[in-house]
């Protein structure tokens, strides 16, 4: 493994996946974390330089430099690693990418993962409603805000990847490069090669939020910066309604998932219940991208979606974009964690496809259905 730190290289050896979490391949992956200079827009820190978190996974840096290049982006509540570089068993979205021959890097936006959290160490500044959830840790009573505004909007957002969309350009010396988004990233995707399809030669949106009625705000709201999720509500209010077939969650994954989000929130994982922890989310004003924006979008996209999942509501940002070539795609037995279920190989395999060629089974141009047993049926007309 290595990692870049203000400066300083520091270079380990490192398997694909610890063998700590199971069995997994045994290729040999080379895993750099880097920072990406960066004059934030966040009125938190506006005008400061700061460093934008990426991780990057390749087979060999060799390799790499002749490859293909794709960045994913993370939603609204869980940075990047534990969404796409989990290591454990054969999860790892990145490690899959990268043994089919491409340079992956994932990016975490300002108030996730390794990236800056402006305001966001200050308990007072959580969302009074939620401060409840940390009374004795770290909170002793209620208190008001110290920074009585949300954090941003997905303005700042897509100025940030494209930040990150130049440097991977510049270092890899490509024109374009692909993009992968999931949840609260596909409007943040979305919205993003509306706006620079010129640097961006396909897309995948997983499960992506759908258009909102707009205006986009210039600026944040009042209010407080920062919100809570304690791994309880994480599982039995979000997860756990969508998981209703037999198998679909893995006994130990969501352990493994947990663990991951709170090494990368050393401040949450010392706050609420002991031993436990809990995920700090900013808040965000006005969050989403519009209709018009998504009729701009003519990228090669690929959106794929669990049947549990809202499934007819992110399917309308199929019909709305404007691409000559999308794919849509609905997974039977997945929810809208099909990235830590038994789907997610759903989500390696037609990545791989669609960024290496822009097709899914030969179509570049129509629906799918997964079942269960993972075999593909077309639902509409298809243009091969």
């Amino acid at each position: 493994m290595v990692k870049f730190f203000a400066g300083l290289l520091l270079v380990l050896p490192m398997t694909a996946l610890g063998a700590a979490t199971g069995a997994a391949p045994k290729d040999e992956f080379v895993t750099q974390d880097l920072f990406v200079d960066h004059v934030s827009t966040v009125p938190a820190n506006a005008g400061q330089k700061v460093g934008l978190f990426v991780r990057q996974k390749v087979l060999t840096l060799k390799k790499g430099r002749n490859a293909p290049v794709v960045l994913f982006v993370h939603g609204a509540t869980v940075p990047s690693v534990p969404d796409f570089d989990l290591d454990y068993k054969d999860y790892n979205w990145m490690a899959h990418l990268a043994r089919a021959g491409f340079n992956t890097y994932a990016m975490d936006l300002t108030g996730y993962g390794g990236s800056p959290k402006p305001m966001m160490d200050d308990p007072c500044n959580v969302d009074p409603k939620q401060q409840n959830l940390i009374m004795q840790r770290p909170l002793q009573s209620g208190c008001t805000p110290n920074y009585p505004h949300q954090l941003n909007t997905i303005r700042d957002d897509w100025k940030e990847i494209d930040a990150v969309v130049d440097h991977l350009r510049k270092i890899n010396r490509v024109r374009r490069i692909h993009i992968i988004g999931w949840s609260a990233g596909g409007p943040r995707v979305g919205g993003y090669i509306a706006q620079h399809p010129e640097k961006i030669e396909r897309a995948m949106l997983y499960a992506p939020s759908p258009t909102i009625a707009g205006p986009i705000p210039d600026k944040p709201a009042a209010g407080a910066p920062m919100s809570l999720q304690t791994r309880d509500d994480f599982e039995r209010l979000r997860w756990d309604p969508d998981v209703r077939c037999a198998g679909q969650v893995e006994p130990g994954a969501r352990d493994a998932v947990w663990a991951e989000i709170m090494k990368w929130d050393k401040v949450g994982s010392t706050w609420g219940p002991e031993g436990i922890g809990v995920m700090r989310g900013r808040i965000a004003t006005g969050f989403g991208w519009t209709q018009e924006m998504a009729a701009k979008v003519v990228t090669p996209t690929l959106i794929v979606v669990g049947e549990y999942d809202r499934l007819k509501e992110r399917r309308t940002v199929y019909e709305q974009i404007s691409s000559k070539d999308k794919v849509f795609i609905n997974v039977a037995c997945a929810s809208h964690f099909m990235v830590w279920e038994k789907q997610r190989r759903v989500l390696h395999e037609t990545s791989v496809a669609w960024l290496k060629d822009g097709r899914v089974k030969n179509v570049s141009r129509g629906e799918f259905r997964v079942d269960e047993d993972g075999s593909y049926k077309p639902v509409a007309s298809v243009n091969k």
